[in-house]
């Protein structure tokens, strides 16, 4: 609310306007022994709208924490698989096949040595051995 322009000029606010808008109710600082019960219905409901925001807010919370632990698990079950199929993978069908490869390659050589020492005997017209 702005000042007045002169300290002594009187501006006149009708009460509703007064209790609405600028002065909030303040408590009383008598302590009451037997409050109204409108009243303390009033009071309680503003603390029993904040209390199911919070009770609302913990159970969701609750939830989402319980969601998390579970795609974690359903996330490590998936990892802990992947890999043990990858090294399933790698250890009865990579390394035989490397393996057999090797044997292959080995044989290969072998015979093609063999080969190739005929042939250049035969050509040379040497006695085989």
């Amino acid at each position: 609310m702005k000042a007045p322009a002169h300290p002594f000029t009187i501006h006149v606010i009708e009460a509703t306007y007064v209790v609405q808008h600028v002065a909030a109710p303040r408590p009383s600082i008598w302590v009451r022994a037997w409050p109204y019960l409108a009243q303390d219905l009033t009071r309680a409901r503003y603390g029993l709208v904040q209390s199911g925001r919070v009770a609302r807010f913990v159970i969701a919370a609750l939830f989402h924490l319980i969601v998390r632990v579970g795609l974690g698990v359903v996330r490590s079950i998936r990892l802990v698989n992947y890999v043990s199929i990858r090294l399933l993978g790698f250890v009865f069908i990579t390394i035989p096949l490397f393996l057999m490869g090797l044997f292959f390659l080995f044989a290969t050589i072998a015979f093609a040595w063999g080969l190739i020492e005929a042939l250049s005997r035969g050509l040379s017209h040497l006695p085989h051995p």
